[in-house]
């Protein structure tokens, strides 16, 4: 392997040949190695993998009709339920119920009752969206329920609304059944 600089050749030194050759034959010795190796099989049975828990959802009637109201209603419901479970059950439960939040009660404020048809009454749903784009402060100015204008639409804010309001409607959900991925 000559190189050419100018008029003058020069020829790289043994040694430096010597290692492009081993470096070269490395390579393709790595790739027949690649090639052969079988793909490793799982040696854990499928029935063996444990059951991962599914949260119990409540369960809400949900418009069956094909008329632009309903189909518009169901999808508010289910789109609400997707981000009122992906943000909002850390304070106010998977249920809605409120209950189960140490941190909250710990500061003397427990997350409003969704399920309670008596409380959801009492609040417009003007008040409603306040409350989710600016957030909920106590009587001390702390806040106890964060804003979340800055992290959904306007139509996101009245999906949860939408759902929370069905949330009184909800039958108790069923035992939750083990579910497998395969």
């Amino acid at each position: 392997m000559a190189l050419r600089t100018g008029r003058q050749v020069t020829v790289p030194p043994a040694s430096a040949r010597i290692i492009l050759l081993l470096c070269g034959l490395l390579c393709a010795c790595a790739l027949v190695v690649w090639l052969v190796t079988p793909t490793p099989q799982s040696t854990t049975p499928v029935s063996a993998v444990p059951a991962i828990p599914q949260p119990r959802l409540p369960q809400i009637p949900l418009p069956a009709g094909t008329d632009p109201e309903s189909v518009a209603l169901r999808g508010a419901i289910l789109n609400g339920e997707r981000i009122y479970q992906r943000l909002c059950y850390h304070c106010h439960g998977r249920q809605g119920k409120g209950d189960n939040n140490a941190y909250m009660e710990s500061i003397g404020h427990k997350p409003a009752d969704h399920t309670d048809l008596a409380t959801m009454q009492r609040l417009s749903d003007t008040e409603f969206f306040l409350a989710l784009r600016d957030g909920v402060k106590d009587q001390r100015g702390w806040l106890t329920m964060p804003p979340w204008a800055s992290v959904l639409t306007p139509t996101e804010m009245w999906d949860v609304i939408t759902y929370v309001r069905h949330l009184p409607l909800a039958a108790s959900p069923p035992n939750p059944t083990p579910h497998i991925l395969r």
